[in-house]
């Protein structure tokens, strides 16, 4: 594949006469224009849309969409499709998306037998084999039937791929994330930029889960949820972060049979603490049980944290807990 393009466009006068060739020539550059564009500022999948869905024992749906092969030819899909699957006996199906041209609207005019119009379509199809060539023949997902029940069994959407930008820096406003229906746009997770006297990032998701290590210069402000850290050593249910400090600790012990482990920790203090934990049996099939244990002296409190093994061997764990102090 090559990024030349057309890169002549007309250049109109009064009185220009014009060919057939002329206007080939301007169809490719706009052709060119495009398809180069899509291939340099972004990667080949899908863009939007195409979910699949299950709509019969042996039949699926296909929602409108788009997607953009790696020639950077769009692919547009502009109704909802049903697909009828008992036509074929594999037990895996791999259903694809790929470009497809053809010239129609067939005319006979002064001796001349032509199509006059060029038709840009999908083609949607489902074959035992994956795609040789997958970023033109694009994965919309692959499809497992029960041969003993002859029905749809589940619709693995691991080998989707989808579009993204390549390389260089994003300058917007915002970022709406979508989602796979498109019934709760609004609630659509957002990465919005903030102006005005204190400007910087906003980011509003009813759901965020980070994976990896997390770091942080600066200060950190707002709300913990209550049920963090225990609701009656909370004042008005909740821990301003701000005011906390963590300090990570952890370890590794070895528990006998049907027996008991404790991790002592001790500081003078007339302030209680709080914790977050993890204890993990390392040894497999292994079963445990843990909670914290809080005993307070004249000036100082001791925490004990109580590992017990109900397994019938000797197990390993390995446990971690953060001291959350209010400073």
């Amino acid at each position: 594949m090559t990024d030349k393009r057309a890169d002549k466009r007309l250049n109109y006068f009064t009185g220009q006469l014009l060919t057939e060739d002329d206007f080939k020539e301007e169809q490719q550059y706009h052709i060119d224009t495009l398809r180069s564009h899509n291939r340099n500022l972004h990667t080949w999948g899908i863009a939007k849309g195409l979910i699949v869905e299950k709509s019969g024992s042996k039949n699926i749906t296909v929602s409108k969409g788009m997607a953009i092969d790696s020639l950077g030819r769009q692919i547009l899909l502009d109704k909802l499709i049903e697909i009828d699957l008992s036509a074929s006996t594999a037990p895996v199906l791999y259903l694809t998306i790929s470009y497809s041209e053809s010239k129609i609207d067939f005319k006979e005019e002064n001796g001349e037998k032509v199509n006059t119009r060029i038709l840009e379509e999908p083609v949607i199809e489902y074959d035992q084999n994956k795609p040789y060539e997958p970023s033109l023949k694009i994965i919309l997902a692959r499809l497992v039937l029960d041969r003993e029940k002859d029905m749809l069994e589940s619709i693995d959407l691991v080998d989707r791929k989808h579009v993204k930008t390549i390389g260089g820096d994003i300058d917007v406003k915002s970022i709406v994330f979508s989602l796979p229906t498109e019934e709760d746009s609004d609630k659509f997770p957002m990465i919005s930029g903030v102006g005005g006297a204190n400007p910087g990032l906003e980011i509003n998701s009813e759901n965020t889960t980070l994976k990896g290590d997390l770091s942080i210069t600066g200060k950190m402000s707002g709300l913990l949820d209550q049920n963090m850290v225990g609701k009656e050593q909370i004042l008005n249910g909740s821990v301003t972060i701000s005011k906390m400090k963590t300090v990570p600790r952890s370890g590794s012990a070895e528990i006998g049979s049907r027996s008991e482990a404790k991790v002592e920790y001790t500081e003078p203090s007339t302030k209680h603490r709080f914790f977050m934990t993890s204890v993990i049996p390392v040894t497999p099939e292994s079963v445990i049980e843990w909670k914290w244990q809080v005993e307070k002296e004249a000036d100082q409190f001791r925490y004990i944290l109580v590992v017990k093994n109900q397994s019938k061997k000797k197990i390993d764990i390995e446990y971690m807990y953060y001291e959350i102090l209010e400073q």
